[in-house]
């Protein structure tokens, strides 16, 4: 009766609905495909139009002939699972950055004001908005959205809908890693920045126990800013050379991550 209506046997169907659950998943909270920017019903069709794109290559079994609905339960919350599990890690790459931006806006004196993320919808420190829009130029440039859609596909290979198997320990360790990372990849971003702020800082200071009577906030505020810009601008440069490595490190991680399932 199924397959007369929609040309779909009954456990193609369920294997649809399980695909269709781990692609809406990863789309939910993947970088730039995720974000909140793009409409509900953009990402819905995009999932439905992903999943009609796997559906020829999804290996069903015979496992999932007459599932009863309680049955169906572990499958589905397993494929949300694996959605999430797999956009939490892309969307670390972006985090990196904006951690980094943070920790620039702090040291200039930026920390206060927030703007909107262009991603996320959430208040960020300037600096942290600049740095997320140039990775989204830069991650569209690259096809790291491509990257997403190959880790999803590869996750297909290596847990069919109708498996069971859950996320083990050793990509557990591997994401537990890659968190780690974020905080490491966001100061060698900041370092230079950072650091020419502090070498800022401290002769301030000298200047302030030398002259004691000169107003050092009211100098010392515009010149943080003016050399913190400067750096920024000076070092935009290497953002790209650095993002590229960052993308290329991250798309080593995911595949590692989709053959740990």
């Amino acid at each position: 009766m199924l397959s007369d209506v929609i040309g779909l046997s009954e456990q193609q169907f369920i294997g649809f609905l399980l695909a269709f659950l781990r692609i809406a998943a990863v789309l939910s909270i993947a970088p730039v495909l995720g974000s909140s920017s793009v409409p509900v019903r953009v990402r819905v069709f995009l999932a439905l139009l992903l999943t009609v794109a796997v559906l020829p290559l999804l290996r069903t079994g015979h496992q999932l002939e007459r599932l009863s609905l309680l049955q169906m339960w572990p499958l589905a919350m397993k494929e949300v699972a694996i959605g999430l599990f797999l956009g939490f890690n892309a969307k670390f790459i972006f985090e990196s950055f904006q951690f980094a931006g943070r920790l620039i806006s702090t040291q200039m004196g930026l920390g206060v004001a927030n703007l909107i993320d262009p991603d996320n919808g959430q208040p960020v420190t300037p600096i942290g908005n600049i740095y997320s829009m140039m990775a989204i130029v830069f991650f569209l440039t690259l096809n790291g959205h491509h990257m997403i859609i190959a880790a999803l596909y590869k996750s297909f290979e290596v847990v069919p809908v109708y498996s069971l198997s859950l996320i083990k320990d050793a990509a557990k360790s591997k994401m537990l890693m890659m968190f780690n990372q974020l905080f490491v990849t966001g100061i060698k971003l900041a370092a230079p920045t950072m650091a020419t702020l502090f070498l800022i800082e401290t002769c301030m200071a000298l200047m302030a126990r030398i002259v004691p009577r000169m107003n050092i906030f009211f100098i010392g505020l515009p010149v943080r800013l003016g050399v913190g810009l400067l750096i920024i601008i000076a070092s935009l440069p290497i953002f790209y050379t650095f993002f590229t490595t960052t993308l290329a490190g991250w798309q080593q991680d995911m595949s590692g991550i989709v053959n740990y399932f």
